[in-house]
């Protein structure tokens, strides 16, 4: 009877999402893995489209730029309330970050690799950073890692263990990974050696618990990348048809109207074969015609008004793919009030992958100041060791939309006590207060004192001594 009743009214028992209709596509019934869902052959094209937009459409690289410009930036600061060691702490990382000290092949400065970095993880989906026992670290770009098809010098029951060029344990933990080089026009790929997972990060987007490999995030705004960039080309192509002007002649009467030029007589005279005069030299085109006819140009406004609409909106789900509001691609599309309320909510998407930045180079410094201290040219305090040490890395801080308007709300919210004058020096430009814009304001009212005086000495010296009346002081 359950049937029976389920098959009359299918709506009234389950959910209705889970009921196969003539009116949607059926649900899917498919929970494997992730990494199932996108096998290497896959994986391949996916990050090949990606990298593919990026390199030929402006729109996917101008996201992929944005997207950087909050997410990759950061500045170390050493917070261990030891002067001494915070500068020496402070200047090593700077020395590090340097190109030469750095990457592993001495090309890209700590900025430029970290920026890299991200492109690697948004475009790929994942790429792994290797660390060096010299202290510099390589990246290596997310389809290096990967089993080989060539090359291999692994045996097949070990190669069975590797999965998208990833060991794991039983508990899911990375073991190690395949690395592989690019072979003849780079198209192929051979595999070169293993590498131990402890001596190499993972940087990825991850959706569900058990992933291995990392997806793109630009993997649900492929599509509406690419059916923009071709509906671009296509309404260019048509605009650029409809410039090609045509001439169209209404006649008042049933003669024929000639050619539109001049023409050429049986006995090779140029004769003027024409119904109507009309002159395409320099200057304004010239008709003669008669009373009752009339010339006009065919023209047709492309591309069209409903299709700039939709385009627009078909660009605004694909940036929804990176979290980017619509607002960043069409600066005239809101007012003040708009603008800042999506940018406060684009700031609260782009916190989580902060984070992992964060995370990343938290990893990295802890690495590197291990190797620091144990060839000793940094010396702990007494009783101080690594895992006491403190530090952080500030995200790239976003200037005042309305700086008037904003440092009058900033000022009354620190006379609140609401907030302090630290978070919002790190908000606006990514400084620390206490150590980058106190010194410097101490630094100019030293500056000023000495061009121009003390006033509050003036002011003191103004003032009646203790043992002096009113008007003895007159």
């Amino acid at each position: 009877m359950f049937e029976f009743l389920k098959k009359l009214n299918p709506f009234k028992f389950g959910y209705d999402a889970t009921t196969t209709t003539t009116r949607r596509r059926a649900p899917k019934s498919d929970t494997k893995s992730e990494d199932d869902h996108l096998d290497a052959t896959q994986r391949r094209k996916l990050i090949s489209t990606t990298r593919d937009l990026r390199r030929n459409f402006t729109l996917a690289a101008w996201m992929i730029r944005q997207h950087v410009n909050f997410v990759a930036t950061h500045t170390f600061q050493s917070k261990n309330d030891n002067k001494a060691l915070d500068d020496q702490i402070e200047k090593l990382v700077k020395w590090w970050s340097l190109k030469q000290n750095f990457d592993f092949s001495r090309k890209h400065s700590f900025h430029r690799f970290m920026r890299l970095a991200e492109i690697g993880r948004v475009l790929d989906g994942d790429m792994f950073i290797w660390k060096s026992k010299r202290g510099s670290i390589a990246g290596i770009e997310g389809d290096r890692i990967a089993n080989p098809t060539s090359g291999g010098k692994l045996s097949p029951e070990v190669m069975k263990q590797y999965k998208r060029g990833v060991r794991t344990n039983k508990n899911g933990e990375h073991v190690s990974y395949i690395l592989n080089n690019r072979v003849h026009d780079g198209g192929r790929l051979e595999y070169s050696k293993v590498l131990d997972a402890r001596d190499v990060i993972q940087f990825a987007y991850f959706d569900r618990f058990d992933q291995i490999r990392g997806i793109s995030p630009l993997a649900a705004g492929i599509n509406p990348l690419q059916d923009s960039a071709e509906a671009i080309v296509y309404a260019l192509a048509r605009a650029k048809v409809s410039q090609l002007f045509a001439l169209a002649f209404k006649r008042g009467n049933p003669e024929a109207s000639g050619e539109i030029s001049g023409g050429t007589g049986e006995d090779g005279v140029t004769v003027d074969k024409s119904k109507f005069a009309v002159d395409f030299g320099k200057g304004p085109i010239v008709l003669e015609l008669e009373p009752e006819d009339e010339a006009q140009f065919l023209e047709t406004k492309q591309p069209s008004t409903e299709l700039q609409t939709f385009l627009d909106f078909v660009i605004m789900l694909a940036m929804k793919a990176l979290d980017i509001p619509y607002s960043f691609f069409r600066e005239d599309f809101t007012n003040y009030s708009g603008a800042r309320q999506a940018l406060i909510l684009y700031l609260l998407s782009v916190k989580e992958k902060q984070q992992d930045v964060q995370e990343l180079l938290n990893s990295l410094t802890y690495w590197r100041l291990t190797l620091w201290i144990a060839n000793g040219i940094i010396t702990l305090p007494p009783g101080m060791t690594i895992s006491d040490l403190q530090w952080e890395w500030h995200s790239v801080g976003v200037p005042w939309i309305d700086p008037t308007k904003e440092v009058i709300g900033d000022t009354k919210a620190v006379e609140l006590g609401v907030n302090t004058r630290t978070r919002i020096v790190k908000r606006t430009s990514g400084a620390d207060w206490l150590t980058d814009i106190l010194p410097e304001l101490k630094k100019e009212h030293e500056e000023m004192i000495k061009v121009f005086g003390d006033p509050n000495a003036e002011v003191e010296n103004s003032k009646p001594k203790n043992n002096e009346s009113s008007n003895d002081k007159k």
